[in-house]
C-alpha cells in the first residue's frame, strides 16, 4: 500500500484552515453589519460559522485579533471591486480606474466602517473604536492592496511611483467617503481629474524605463516637435 503524500496532506490541511478562517470572517461581517461590533459575540460568530467557540479562538486568539482580521476583510471587500474592474478591462487601465472608482465610492458610502465615522446609528457607531484603534494599520493595508492592484495593471511602473500613487488614491477615496460630494458622480469626477494625470505619468515613466524604449517617447522631444 502506498503511504499518503505528506505534502498533499499538508496542502489540504492548509486549504481547510484557510476555508474555515474565511467562513468565520464572513460570519463576523454578517453579524457586525446587522448588530454593530459592540453587540458581536464570539459565541454568535462560532454558531453562524458552524464551528465551536474553542475552534474560533484557535484561529483568532482574542476578540481584538478577530477585530483586526474583520477590518482587513472589509477593506478587501471594497478593493475587490478594483481588482474585478481590472480583470474586465486588462488592456485599458483608465477605463478600469473610472469604473472601479465609481463602484468603490458607492460601496464605501454603505460600508459600516465608513458609516461609523458619519452616522448616529448605534450599530454603526459601535465600530468607531475599531476605526480609530486600527486606523494606521488599516491605511497601510489599504495602500498595500491598492499597490498590488496597480502593479498588476502597470507591470513596468517604478515601485516608488506605484507606492506614491496607491497612497494618494487611498487617501482620496477615504476623504470622499468621509466628506462626500453631492453625488457619486461628482466624487468620481473630482478624483479622476487628479487620478488620470497621475496614472498617465506613472504609465509613461514605466514605459520609458523598459529596455528598448525609444527616445522619441521623451516629453521634451514631443514638445520640440510641436514647436517645429
Amino acid at each position: 500500500m502506498v503511504p499518503p503524500q505528506k505534502d498533499g496532506g499538508s496542502r489540504f490541511t492548509q486549504r481547510a484552515k484557510a476555508l474555515l478562517r474565511d467562513v468565520a470572517l464572513q460570519a463576523t461581517v454578517d453579524i457586525v453589519r446587522t448588530r454593530g461590533w459592540a453587540q458581536t459575540r464570539m459565541a454568535d460568530i462560532a454558531t453562524l460559522a458552524g464551528i465551536s467557540k474553542p475552534t474560533l479562538y484557535k484561529y483568532f486568539g482574542s476578540r481584538d485579533e478577530l477585530a483586526r482580521a474583520y477590518v482587513d476583510r472589509e477593506v478587501d471587500l471594497i478593493l475587490q471591486t478594483a481588482r474585478s474592474e481590472l480583470e474586465r478591462y486588462p488592456d485599458d487601465p483608465e477605463r478600469a480606474l473610472t469604473e472601479g472608482l465609481r463602484h468603490i465610492v458607492d460601496d464605501m458610502s454603505r460600508n459600516p466602517l465608513i458609516r461609523a465615522v458619519l452616522t448616529d446609528d448605534a450599530a454603526a457607531a459601535s465600530l468607531l473604536p475599531l476605526v480609530t484603534t486600527h486606523g494606521e494599520r488599516l491605511l497601510k493595508h489599504s495602500v498595500d492592496e491598492m499597490a498590488s492592484i496597480i502593479r498588476a495593471a502597470l507591470p513596468g511602473a517604478q515601485p516608488e511611483d506605484v507606492r506614491a500613487y496607491s497612497d494618494t488614491m487611498v487617501r482620496m477615496m477615504i476623504s470622499h467617503a468621509i466628506l462626500p460630494s453631492p453625488s457619486t458622480e461628482d466624487s468620481v469626477d473630482s478624483m479622476l481629474r487628479v487620478a488620470l494625470p497621475l496614472l498617465r505619468d506613472v504609465r509613461g515613466k514605466g514605459t520609458a524605463a523598459q529596455p528598448g524604449a525609444s527616445d522619441s517617447n521623451s516629453p521634451m522631444e514631443g514638445q520640440d516637435e510641436g514647436r517645429n
